[in-house]
């Protein structure tokens, strides 16, 4: 799992404010002499005079206001006219400057600026936009106490940032409007963003929200091994704060019996490894983020946990060997033997399952092991737990004869290598007939009776029959 991400798109327009940065335009400019050059000079022509210019300082494109400055007689009036709502009047100062603002309305538009005293007079031109408020998505990342704004507004624009009122940086859009910028090492807790644009001249729009840096731990990945018996969390806090963790019946506690505690190393990641509560099968864990005693959040954890492998072993009339019992749905049982060697059937095969409701597998109990088989339990191919099943005896066969010549036998029973089990705990399960005696005796000893009664009975009948030939004689 990546860092977390939360984007949001700045809800408003914000209201125009003072204008920041002051830029005219090419500057429109009439001389007096140029405007009457054949009329006499008079008496009102000896007042101080200056170049009559006009041009447009700034242009507020949200509100459609217009500033224009420029130079003109001292004293003398300055009308505005043209496409502008409603006609203005201004003088020019002591150091013949004027300046004034007029409504107009989007679009493309002239404003006609006139000097009363020389009746010069100067066509402006000016394009008033229909503007969009710029966008804005941020990306929170509130372990790294940072937050990421990528926006877009107008070509070439410049933005300032604020945060909480106070501004903390400023950057200028591109040439097709995109901008970005990052604020880094943000206090805890809510943070009202916003993103002034500045453009011919003025304010013109921006936009803003509010995000929360939250110092809540982040749980990224979250697994259950029947395995090992243990949960596996891990993830995000902020660096060295300190990581708790409660469930249903109150804190985990760990091998010592006291809560069970982490804490988030430099680079921000922790790592966690919990018991597996008895019966549990969807398991919800609370992390609880601390920078000391302050609390700075908590996040809930869920895992779905396997279902433990169970099974039996059972010798059939016809000899084989039933093996059966419950697991984790769409899992896979396959049995090995102790020392994990996979046990085949007779054409190579692996020996395997796939768990339904249940799991099942009849194998001929030539192919088994002498005394124990383990099966093993895998969901995903990810091992989870397995089973060691004791199974019933192999038939009873008479030893051959040893060859004098051939050597030491064979040796039988077990061998120290076939008592180290797999990995992972394996339970013991027991087999319903631990024993198979071979062929039943019964019936030839009941046929040897029979053989040697008619025996004895033939030989006392034929001393009768030669008791009675003497007699006769």
């Amino acid at each position: 799992m990546s860092q977390p991400r939360l984007v949001s798109v700045g809800r408003r327009a914000m209201a125009t404010v003072a204008v920041a940065a002051v830029a005219l335009s090419p500057v429109v400019v009439a001389t007096t002499a140029d405007a009457a050059p054949d009329r006499p000079a008079a008496a009102s022509d000896r007042t101080p005079t200056s170049d009559f210019t006009v041009g447009v300082r700034s242009i507020d494109h949200g509100l459609g206001i217009v500033t224009l400055a420029g130079t003109g007689p001292v004293g003398g009036s300055i009308g505005i006219a043209g496409d502008v709502v409603a006609p203005e009047w201004t003088d020019a100062g002591s150091d013949g400057t004027w300046s004034t603002s007029v409504r107009v309305r989007s679009g493309e538009r002239v404003i006609r600026v006139t000097s009363q005293v020389t009746d010069q007079s100067i066509d402006v031109p000016v394009d008033v936009l229909y503007l969009q408020p710029p966008g804005m998505l941020a990306t929170v990342d509130g372990i790294g106490r940072k937050i990421e704004l990528d926006g877009t507004g107008y070509p070439d624009a410049h933005f300032v940032i604020k945060d909480n009122g106070t501004t903390v940086g400023e950057t200028d859009a591109d040439h097709d409007g995109a901008w970005s910028f990052t604020l880094r090492g943000l206090a805890f807790g809510e943070h009202h963003i916003e993103a002034w644009q500045y453009f011919d001249g003025t304010h013109n729009g921006g936009a803003d929200d509010v995000y929360t840096i939250s110092g809540a731990a982040v749980v990224q990945e979250a697994t259950a091994s029947r395995e090992t018996e243990r949960v596996s969390l891990a993830g995000r806090a902020p660096a060295g704060a300190t990581l708790r963790f409660s469930d249903a019946d109150g804190p985990v506690l760990d091998a010592d019996g006291k809560p069970l505690t982490v804490r988030a190393s430099a680079d921000t990641t922790w790592s966690a490894e919990l018991p597996v509560p008895e019966a549990a099968r969807f398991y919800s864990v609370t992390v609880t983020t601390f920078d000391g005693a302050t609390e700075l959040g908590t996040t809930e954890a869920r895992v779905t946990v396997p279902m433990a492998l169970t099974g039996t072993a059972e010798e059939l009339a016809d000899g084989s060997v039933r093996l059966a019992g419950t697991g984790e749905v769409g899992g896979v049982v396959a049995l090995e033997t102790e020392s994990g060697t996979p046990v085949e059937s007779a054409d190579g095969q692996p020996l395997a399952t796939t768990i339904g409701r249940s799991w099942e597998l009849v194998v001929p109990r030539a192919v088994l092991p002498d005394d124990v088989v383990v099966a093993r339990q895998r969901v995903n191919g990810v091992e989870q737990g397995a089973l060691r099943l004791i199974l019933p005896k192999l038939p009873v066969r008479p030893a051959p004869k040893p060859d004098p010549g051939a050597g030491p036998g064979v040796s039988t029973g077990n061998h120290s290598a076939a008592q180290q089990a797999a990995a992972g705990p394996i339970t013991v399960g027991s087999a319903k007939h631990l024993a198979y005696t071979g062929d039943d005796p019964t019936m030839p000893l009941s046929i040897a009776g029979a053989l040697l009664a008619l025996g004895l009975g033939g030989l006392a009948g034929a001393r009768l029959l030669r008791r009675r030939g003497a007699h006769r004689g």
